[in-house]
């Protein structure tokens, strides 16, 4: 135990005596979660609109006014031709052409059948998606009030056909009211759903990344090799090389968290012990990991390339952004040996659904052999290699 104790210390003070990583120990966390919080998201606020009115009646300065007088919507173009629009969705000038046709009043009078045509860029599919749902909403609200206006019955629906081109019909709205209730994040914020993800790719970069270069970095001066010759056991090492940076991805968990909280007001609903007890155990895997990576490389410049590597293909399988459920099934399955997808998991059942033991012990105990055999693995590569 003394032998540790003395390597702890050792390993304290040349964190303590490296200015870039007391920096990165303190500033990576406080700018991530300033800066990559509120940028990464999937919401749509803003879409640029062109509208090409060929009925120029009432009716149709109507409907474009409840379009722009959405929160979402801008009018930026208003081309005289369907060839003109399709160069303003090509050049990027423009997210969406609407096309009311010249008939359109006499379809709402009954006379014909009104139409739209929608015209969308669909190069990001879910901000086309988002922008089509939008403006579906807008137009059936149209609808409404045009029939409540009448004083006709409601009956029918309106027609939906997404895609590039779309076509919405402007008739009669559904008789039936549904009303929806969002659980766990009433205001469908998007921040709520991204900052337990924010939190994780945070201790994954300062526990994989820091703790192989630090390894990394004593094989090139050499101070590896002078520990190699000495009695120190094989676990001593390695242990002194996980607890310094695993007390310190915990440091910085918490002022993420804290960050969180006090600037975004992110909502917290279950248990801060469970919450910590989890990242540890997916610290212990993660620097396992590191360890392993390090074993397998010469240079600070190899380890990176290897870490970075894998910590994209970690992350990005994780479901940070798209469900898990929706990948092929060879990547659900490559995201059983995948730590940050449990964590990701756990994170947001704790944190938004307030989520106790029993409902994440499964992924809990996945996590917990996957920590065990990393650092398994690590010990074994070394011990190789030494």
């Amino acid at each position: 135990m003394r032998k540790l104790l003395f390597l702890l210390q050792k390993e304290f003070r040349q964190i303590r005596r490296n200015p870039f990583m007391i920096r990165a120990i303190i500033g990576v966390p406080v700018m991530q979660m300033l800066i990559l919080h509120p940028a990464v998201t999937f919401e749509v606020k803003r879409i640029d609109l062109a509208v090409m009115d060929r009925d120029n009646s009432q009716a149709s300065r109507q409907l474009v006014a409840k379009l722009t007088g959405s929160s979402f919507f801008v009018v930026t173009a208003t081309p005289q031709s369907i060839p003109e629009a399709e160069s303003m969705l090509f050049a990027g000038d423009a997210d969406m052409a609407l096309v009311i046709p010249s008939d359109f009043s006499e379809g709402l009078a009954g006379v014909t059948s009104p139409r739209l045509q929608v015209l969308v860029d669909a190069v990001n599919s879910t901000s086309a998606q988002l922008g089509w749902s939008y403006l579906v909403s807008v137009v059936r609200d149209f609808n409404r009030d045009v029939i409540i206006s009448s004083g006709m019955s409601p009956g029918g629906s309106g027609e939906m056909a997404p895609g590039a081109t779309g076509t919405v019909t402007a008739g009669a709205i559904p008789g039936l009211s549904v009303s929806p209730r969002y659980w766990y994040n009433p205001t469908l914020n998007y921040k709520y759903f991204m900052l337990p993800g924010v939190l994780v790719i945070l201790i994954t970069a300062i526990g994989l990344m820091m703790a192989g270069l630090n390894l990394v970095r004593e094989k090139e001066i050499g101070t590896i090799e002078q520990i190699n010759v000495t009695p120190v056991m094989k676990w001593q090492l390695i242990a002194s090389k996980v607890i310094p940076f695993f007390i310190i991805g915990l440091i910085d968990l918490a002022l993420g968290l804290s960050i969180g909280w006090l600037a975004f007001n992110i909502p917290f609903e279950g248990s801060l012990l469970l919450f910590f007890a989890c990242a540890a155990i997916f610290l212990v895997a993660v620097l396992g990991l590191a360890l392993f990576f390090s074993t397998m490389a010469s240079t600070q410049q190899q380890f990176l390339f290897v870490a970075f590597f894998f910590v994209m293909v970690f992350i990005l399988m994780s479901g940070i952004f798209t469900p898990t459920e929706s990948m092929p099934a060879w990547a659900q399955q490559f995201n059983w040996i995948n730590p940050v997808a449990y964590l990701m998991r756990i994170n947001r059942m704790v944190m938004l659904k307030g989520s106790g033991f029993p409902e994440i012990a499964t992924d809990m105990g996945i996590l917990s052999l996957l920590a065990i055999g990393y650092l398994a693995l690590a010990i074994r590569a070394y011990r190789k290699r030494a």
